[in-house]
Parts: C-alpha cells; structure tokens; sequence
C-alpha cells in the first residue's frame, strides 16, 4: 500500500509538472484574449460560476470519530477509510484544479458551441445578403437601362421635332411671303431669308427623307421668291434715286461737276446707301455658294453702273470739253486738269459703290474705265495730229508719268485701277509716239543738220560770250543732250536706250562731218579741238544717266550669196542632178544669209572718237612744234652720210624758233576750247613727251660730232626744254 501511495504522489507530482509547463507554453496571446471576452460578452451565462464542491472526507473529523474495531476486519475496513482519507487529503489540490479544468473545459465547449452557432448565422445572413445584393443590382440595371431608353426616345423625339420644322416652317414662310405686308426692309425678312437657305440646305444634305425633294422645290421657289422681292425693292431705289438726282440736276442747269452739283450727284445716293447695302450684304456673303443670290448680285451691280453711268457720263463729257477749250494751246495743262478731274471723280464713285455694296467687281472697273474713256477720245487726236515736236510730247508723257501714274495713281490705291489701266495707255500711246518723232527729229534736225556759217566759226565763236556756256556748244551736241534729258525723264529703259544710241551715233558723226569744215575753213588744230572739246561734253553729260547705251543690233549677213551664186552658175551641168553633189541643193544650202548680232555700245563710241581724236590733235601739235627734228632725223636714217654742223644748229635753230612762236598759240587755242586747267594739263602732256624724245634722237646725233660743233649747235638739254615746255608758263 506505501508502494502504491508512492506512485500515487508521483504520479501526482508529474501531472503537476506537465500542467505547469502546459501553462507555460499555451501562453494566449492579446487577440486570442480579446476574443475570449468577445466570447464572454456574446454569453448568456452568469457573470459568476458556482464550481461544483465535492464533499471530502475530513481526516480529522475521520479521527475524532470513535472507532470500534472488534475483529480484523472491522480494523481492515477502518485502515483503508484512514487511508482513503489520506490520499484524500494528499489529492484534494489536484482533484480541485482537475475540477476547475472541467468547468473551463465545459465553458470553453459552450463558447465553441456559441461561435459555431453565431458563423451559421453569419453565413446565412451573408448568403441573404448576397442574395439582396444581387437582386439590388439587377433592379438598378433595369432601371438605368429604362432611364436610358427614356433618354433616347426623348432625344429622338426631340430630334424628330427638330428635323420636322424644316417640314413645317414652309407654310409659315410660303403665308408670309404671300402676304400684302411682306416688307423687304421689315424685321423679319433677312430671318426669313436665312431660315429658307437653310431649309434648302437641309433638303440638299437629306435627300433621303420622305418627300425631301418635293419640300426643296418648295423651299426654292420661296426663295426666288423672296430674291424677286429683295431684287425689285434694290433696283427701284436705285432707279428712283437716280431719276432724282437727274432731275434735279436738270432742273439747277448744272452741268459741270462742281460744289453745287456734288449734292445732287453723291449726297442723295449717300443717304439710301446703308440700308440697301446690309441686304446687299446678305446677297454678297451666300453668292458664292448659290446661283440665285449670285444672279440677284449681278442685276444689282448692273443696275447701280449703269444709271450712275447715264447720270455721270454727260457731265464728264462736258467738263472735259469745257478744260480742252479752255486750254486749248497747252496740252499739257489740259492732260493734267483732265487727269485730276477724272480721279477725283473716280474716288468718289469707288467710294460712293462702297456705300452700297461690299465687294468690288469688274462691272464697277468696267464703269470707271469707261468714265475714265471720255479723255481719251480727245487725247488721242492730240498727240496724232495736234502735236509734232517731240519736246511737247515729252512734257506730255512726263506729266503722265510722274504727275499722274506716279503721284496720284500708284499712291492712291485701288479707287484708281481703273484709270490707271487709262493713264498707263495714254502714256504707252504718247511713248510710242514720241518714240518715232524723236527719231524723226534725230534724222532731221541732227542726222541731216546743215550748219550754217556762224556754227562753224570757230575759234572766233568762242570769244563772243564766254558766259554763256551753252550757247557755245554745237548745234548737235545741245539738241543730242537737249533730247536725251527728255527722253530719260518720260520714257522707259529700253525705250531710251534705243534712241540714245541712235542720237549719240547721229551726233558722233555730225561733230565729225563740222570738224572737216573747220579744218578747211580755220585750221587742223581748231578742227581738232572743236571735235575734242564737244566729245567731253557729250561723256560728262551722259554720264549721270543710270543706263547703258547699248543696243543688240541684229542683221543678216549675205557674203555668202556671191559666191553661192558664182558657184551654182559655174555648175549648171549639176542642177538636176539626183545625187548629193546637186548645185541647187548646194546653192540654197550655202548662200542662205546668216544671221548675226552686234552690240552697238554709244558711250564707248564716244569714248574711243575721244581717245581718237586727241591723238590726233597730240600728233599733229607735236609734228608743228618739232618738224625739223623730224625730217632731219628722216634724212639722217635715209642717207649714208654723216650729219653736218651746219644742218644740225638751223634743225635746233628753226625747232626753238617753232617752240617759241607757235606753243603760245597752241595753248591759248586750248584754253579757248577746253577751258579746263586739269583736261588742258593732261592733254597736253604728251605732246611735251613726244617732242623731249624728238630732241632726245637729236641729242644722240649730235653727240657724234666734236665738241667745238656741239657747242656752236647749243642743242638745249632736257631739263631746258622741261622748262621751256612747261604748260604754266
């Protein structure tokens, strides 16, 4: 019994050390214990558990018991109730905290029991949840798929009713349209206006609507309709004004356009101007997408031209008339009041169309080219048959060019298109006009000039008035420049060119035929200086113009007919031959004339008639200075004999005597003419060259005699007739 005692108390012992450890590593942690009072809080229980009690046995009380023990087996039984009290006593701790775990065991069983029961009724409620969920949902989509259609046959029936105005908008216009009151100027009728070009247009992007094409002829014939209208009430007033202004006009006996007429002719149009042009307006802005509007548009332009044209035209007429008489012997002050009166009758009437329309056209150029006409009937006679000098008709195409074309017309923008399409003709016309009487005056007044005896004078013209310069000039030569200024001024660089060279050419050639009457009727020198003297001039004043002189001549050149020719004659036999040596074949193929080009250049004509004739006046100034030298050194060359004193000192004695008695004259002769210190020192340079190297051979010549012959020559050095020389002495 101790043995099993023993175990008991171990066996005791060990359960205790596995509860401890048990405790130990089952440690709840902090969401296990929230749960477990979630789990407390959920149950119904009491907050308080009574633990059952077990009624042990009291060992003491088993002691103070009497015992009687009689037999053995009296004392056996009262043994093992002590010793059941024993293990009692040894046992009660552990029977107790077996007890406690019992009750929690219990408690934790009931709380198991209460989770499972609480997630059955989770899961139930979130089934039924699910359910209402997915009924909610299925509610909401039919009723947003009900409120969508409700939308869509909303917008259809709007779209219907839009798209049905156009369908019933015919009656309420076709009503108004028929009705005695309709008003062009009304309120209402531009609306009406764009509400049936629109109606049109819809009928025109649907025409697959029912009866589209029936509601579009309808709709179209409300607009020729309306068009019909809005064209008679335009027209009518432009007629009415018009037939006002005239008779007003008429009734004043105002013919000229003048202050008193102006009012007449611009104010009354002025005020009706506005409200005719915000319908013209709605007119312009669709005629280029419609043909009716673009009919209507030109009626109206037609009609507006033409009674300003009835209105306008006789007055033009009569103001021209009345200014060609008044200047009737100064074409030019004509030109110019002519020209000014019609642009400033042009300005008014571009700016008075302005007043009724928006855009221009080419009926409104056509109405002011043809007001614009009435000067050139009376320009044209003028310059064909009124004026021959090419002088006037240059004065006549400078005031048309710079005072008109280049003042007025091309700084006044596009009032004057059309007139200056009329100015820019007149000036052609006077251009070319004056282009063939400018040749025919180079022909006949420079070409075939015939100078009389008092051109010709010279030298002792240029000592009749020195102060005035131009009249000293050659005749040529001052009518040359004379018209070269006026052409550059008023004709064209091609133009100008031409006729430039022509003239320089024709006074070239006049200066050389005047030099040849000089030198028979004066001297060589003269001759000389006349031709050089008026070659300057001519250089000098073509110089500031901003041209070439230079012309493209084309010619045809037949040197080569001749010998074609020869050639075909001397080869009759071949003439019908059929092989390739045929001489017709021959002939056409190399006598055909070629074609060739010069370049005719007037200002390096002059420049090289210039360069010509100073070297010929050098020459010549230095042959009459030194001509002994020349024949002695001449002879010398010719003949085997040596030179003789005695020839030597009369060559230097007639050379010094030359120097000492004709280069005054030669230089007074070149003051006269050239009148120039720089032209006459440069001139003259080389003629003192030329006469040091004469003296310079003779020097050499003479050095082969003794020094006694030398010495009675007295052969001046060089550095004596550098001073002798000198061009200021």
């Amino acid at each position: 019994m101790s043995i099993q005692i023993v175990s008991n108390a171990a066996q005791s012992k060990l359960v205790r050390d596995k509860l401890s450890k048990w405790e130990a590593t089952t440690t709840l942690n902090q969401y296990q214990k929230d749960f477990i009072l979630d789990l407390a809080s959920w149950s119904s229980a009491d907050d308080e558990i009574d633990l059952p009690s077990t009624d042990l046995l009291d060992v003491n009380e088993c002691h103070d018991q009497s015992a009687v023990i009689n037999n053995a087996q009296q004392f056996y039984e009262w043994f093992h109730s002590v010793e059941r009290g024993m293990e009692s006593d040894q046992e009660s701790e552990y029977r107790d905290y077996m007890n406690n775990l019992k009750e929690h065991r219990s408690r934790c069983n009931a709380v198991l029991q209460g989770i499972n029961e609480a997630l059955h009724h989770l899961k139930l409620l979130s089934k039924q949840y699910r359910t209402v969920s997915h009924t909610t949902e299925a509610l909401h989509d039919s009723c947003e798929l009900l409120m969508q259609d409700q939308e869509d046959l909303e917008e259809l029936g709007k779209s219907i009713s839009q798209q049905l105005v156009y369908f019933t908008e015919h009656e309420r216009i076709g009503t108004k349209l028929n009705s005695s009151s309709v008003s062009v100027m009304g309120e209402s009728f531009v609306p009406m206006l764009v509400r049936i070009d629109e109606c049109v247009q819809f009928m025109k992007d649907h025409p697959d609507y029912k009866e589209s094409s029936a509601y579009l002829a309808k709709y179209q014939q409300c607009l020729v309709r309306s068009l019909t209208l809005l064209r008679s009430y335009i027209v009518t007033s432009i007629k009415s004004t018009a037939t006002n202004a005239s008779k007003a006009i008429s009734s004043a006996g105002t013919t000229i356009p003048g202050d008193s007429a102006f009012a007449q002719l611009y104010s009354k149009f002025h005020s009706h101007g506005p409200r005719i042009k915000a319908l013209m307006e709605q007119v312009e802005e669709r005629s280029d997408r419609n043909s009716e509007y673009l009919q209507v548009m030109q009626d109206c332009y037609t009609c507006y031209c033409y009674q300003r044209q009835v209105l306008i035209l006789p007055i033009i007429s009569n103001e021209i008339e009345r200014l060609y008489h008044l200047h009737k012997n100064d074409h030019c002050t004509f030109i110019r009041t002519s020209c000014m009166a019609l642009i400033r009758i042009c300005q008014d009437e571009h700016s008075l169309y302005h007043c009724f329309f928006s855009r221009s056209d080419l009926i409104l150029q056509g109405l002011l080219e043809t007001l614009s006409s009435q000067l050139y009937d009376y320009f044209r006679p003028i310059i064909i048959q009124q004026v021959h000098r090419f002088e006037l008709l240059a004065d006549i195409c400078s005031v048309l060019k710079n005072d008109v074309i280049e003042d007025q017309v091309n700084s006044k923008g596009p009032s004057l298109e059309a007139f200056g399409h009329l100015a820019l003709q007149m000036l052609e016309d006077a251009q070319e006009r004056l282009s063939y009487r400018t040749q025919a005056y180079i022909q006949s007044d420079i070409t075939n000039f015939l100078p009389s005896p008092g051109d010709l004078a010279y030298p002792s013209k240029l000592n009749e008035d020195l102060s005035n310069q131009y009249g000293m000039w050659y005749p040529t030569v001052r009518r040359s420049l004379i018209c070269l200024s006026k052409l550059y001024r008023c004709t064209n660089r091609s133009v100008f060119e031409s006729i430039a060279q022509e003239c320089l050419s024709a006074c070239i050639n006049s200066l050389k035929v005047a030099s040849q009457s000089i030198c028979e009727n004066s001297s060589l020198l003269d001759s000389q200086l006349f031709l050089i003297k008026h070659l300057l001039i001519l250089r000098e004043q073509i110089a500031p113009f901003d041209v070439n002189f230079t012309v493209n001549e084309v010619a045809l050149d037949f040197s080569n007919f001749k010998l074609a020719a020869t050639d075909l004659m001397t080869n009759k036999n071949r003439i019908l031959s059929l092989s390739s040596n045929n001489a017709l074949l021959e002939f056409l193929f190399q006598g055909a004339p070629q074609l060739t080009k010069k370049v005719l250049d007037s200002k390096k004509e002059v420049d090289i008639n210039l360069k010509e004739a100073c070297t010929d006046f050098i020459t010549t100034a230095a042959t009459l200075l030194s001509s002994p030298i020349n024949a002695f050194l001449a002879t010398i060359e010719q003949s085997s004999i040596g030179p003789v004193m005695e020839q030597c000192r009369n060559v230097v004695s007639d050379t010094s005597q030359r120097i000492s008695n004709k280069l005054p004259g030669i230089k007074k002769s070149m003051r006269l003419y050239l009148a120039n210190k720089d032209t006459e020192a440069i001139l003259f340079r080389p003629i003192r060259s030329q006469i040091l190297a004469q003296f310079s051979e003779l020097r050499k010549v003479i050095n082969n005699l003794d020094e006694e012959d030398r010495f009675i020559i007295n052969c001046p050095s060089a550095e004596q007739l550098t001073l002798t020389l000198a061009y200021d002495q």
